[in-house]
């Protein structure tokens, strides 16, 4: 009976015992320390499914994890931007000039120039940037609202999107809307520039208010 104990005791012991390849020393809070790289020969594929739900992934230490996909891509590093214009911002007779959003309701990785109205890209990826913008009062004449990508400094300008068309009014009443807006996806590499452009013949006010809710743009790295 106490032979029986003895080997009993052993085989429970060595059952929950830590195993280390490569090490002397394996991690207290594993089973398994492999110091080298692993390799599994026999496994079962996955699907895309499966892969919408969650993944495997290392920690810090080298653990192994399962993990949501929706958490894993919530602490991806991305970039995103809101900023506005919170007063009126005159614009004197010009083609296209730039508009200076002069607050930030967020800007996670700090890109957004608000003395400048530029957003300077610090990762190369795919971004959806969108704007729009108020007229203060009545206005006649072409005005646009126009998206433009550079090279870092503001060289090389390329118009990538624009809602451009004529503002009239009748008897003092806006006939057309004074608001413009835009929306496009644009691929950057890191320290390529996008800037906002109004196109006008004439000169006019931008609405700005404390809420942002007249005239704002908004950039967000989504690959």
């Amino acid at each position: 009976m106490h032979k029986f104990l003895i080997v009993l005791y052993l085989f429970s012991s060595a059952a929950y015992s830590q195993i280390g390849i490569g090490t002397v020393t394996p991690h207290p809070d594993v089973i398994l320390d492999v110091n080298g790289a692993l390799r599994v020969r026999n496994y079962s594929e996955g699907n895309d499914s499966a892969a919408k739900d969650s993944l495997v992934v290392f920690d810090g230490r080298g653990v192994l994890h399962r993990i949501s996909t929706k958490k894993l891509l919530s602490n991806i590093d991305k970039s995103l931007v809101k900023a506005k214009l919170t007063t009126n911002q005159s614009i004197s007779v010009a083609s296209y000039i730039t508009i200076v959003f002069n607050s930030e309701d967020f800007d996670l990785k700090n890109e957004f120039n608000t003395a400048t109205g530029v957003f300077s890209a610090k990762d190369s990826g795919i971004y959806r940037v969108s704007a729009q913008i108020k007229t203060a009062g009545l206005s006649a004449g072409d005005l646009g609202l126009a998206v433009y990508k550079s090279d870092a400094g503001g060289s090389n300008l390329i118009k990538i999107a624009e809602e451009r068309f004529v503002n009239f009014s009748v008897l003092g009443i806006n006939v057309s809307p004074p608001t413009r807006s835009v929306s496009t996806l644009v691929e950057l590499s890191a320290g390529e520039e996008i800037s906002f452009k109004l196109y006008t013949l004439v000169g006019l006010s931008l609405a700005g208010s404390s809420s942002g809710f007249d005239s704002f743009c908004a950039i967000e790295q989504v690959h």
